[in-house]
């Protein structure tokens, strides 16, 4: 619903989904956009969507961000008036020629073109951190120059609406302290499930779970969807629900030990110990404005390895889902 509204109002801000690896935020978005505001045949013409997802395409150069705007491309080139499908916009092959040669900025074209399309239009990006450290026109940053454009579509135009998607919360940290998009941003937090919500899923499926097993699926797993989907199918090859649960521990024990002794000094170490044992301990790791460049270096390290999850409003550390905090457990106690 609060999705529902943000779409149906003047943009004004980009908004930033952020959360914990796997709580579903493209899932959610894919069921907006399709079941939500695209299903109904009287309404699906009042919006136009585009969903540009970065994830497992090869971007090093603005070359390669061009053309992983592109859909299809005809072959009949020596007609200017073909026109040229970017999968976001439709250009005159002359103009894409003039964009390609960065005659023309893209954003120019896209924002001219987007102009003409009297709807709705929401503009969705998933992984966008892709960008990050590509540069065009030997100085400028791509990533800023996107995002630039991002700011010029909502706050500047009120022309088009931004949701972004990521699971990268070191990358929105920097995102959320810089000044300028601070201010021409909102950022919602997608988590995972809470108890109830599991509860009713696992008992209304008529699983074969008593009310103790749920209690020990979330204790282990917390409200991660994939986690407990693996659970349901997985489950039958041990004896018992709790021998799953402590095995799946186990294996999280280990990747995070495998994470410390290849890629972390004794120290550094140290103090993912200490860290680990107050979430433990206290269920969260609170970072403050002082905090040493080891300890700065081993957060971000195990958030990018997506074991921990910091959150950026809150400046508080947890695991990235509940199974790695047993794994942290075991950590601890071995």
């Amino acid at each position: 619903q609060y999705l529902k509204d943000w779409v149906n109002h003047l943009p004004k801000e980009i908004l930033w989904l952020y959360g914990p690896k796997s709580t579903g935020k493209t899932t959610l978005i894919e069921y907006l956009i399709e079941k939500e505001l695209t299903s109904n045949l009287k309404i699906f013409d009042k919006y136009w969507i585009k969903y540009i997802n970065f994830r497992g395409k090869l971007v090093g150069s603005y070359d390669s961000f061009l053309n992983s705007f592109i859909k299809k491309e005809t072959q009949l080139k020596d007609k200017l008036g073909v026109r040229i499908n970017l999968g976001l916009i439709t250009l005159n092959y002359k103009l894409y020629q003039e964009v390609q040669n960065k005659n023309i900025d893209l954003f120019d074209a896209i924002i001219e073109e987007l102009s003409n399309i009297n709807k709705t239009k929401i503009l969705v990006i998933d992984e966008i951190q892709t960008l990050d450290s590509i540069y065009y026109n030997g100085e400028k940053e791509l990533l800023k120059e996107f995002l630039n454009f991002c700011v010029r579509l909502t706050k500047e135009t009120h022309l088009c609406h931004v949701v972004i998607l990521s699971s990268n919360t070191i990358f929105i940290d920097r995102i959320y302290n810089d000044a300028k998009l601070k201010v021409t941003s909102r950022f919602k937090k997608i988590d995972h499930l809470e108890y109830e919500t599991i509860k009713n899923w696992l008992l209304g499926k008529d699983l074969g779970f008593s009310l103790q097993d749920i209690d020990l699926i979330w204790d282990y797993l917390g409200g991660c969807i994939p986690l407990i989907q693996r659970v349901l199918r997985e489950r039958v090859y041990f004896d018992s629900l709790q021998q799953y649960l402590e095995n799946e521990a186990k294996l999280a024990e280990s990747e995070i030990i495998d994470l410390m002794r290849r890629f972390l000094n004794k120290k550094e170490k140290d103090t993912f110990k200490q860290i680990i044992k107050i979430i433990v301990d206290k269920g969260f790791f609170e970072t403050g404005e002082e905090d040493n460049e080891v300890l700065v270096k081993v957060i971000d390290f195990m958030a990018e390895k997506e074991v921990f999850f910091y959150d950026p409003l809150t400046r508080k550390v947890t695991g990235n889902n509940k199974l790695y905090e047993k794994g942290f457990e075991l950590v601890i106690g071995g």
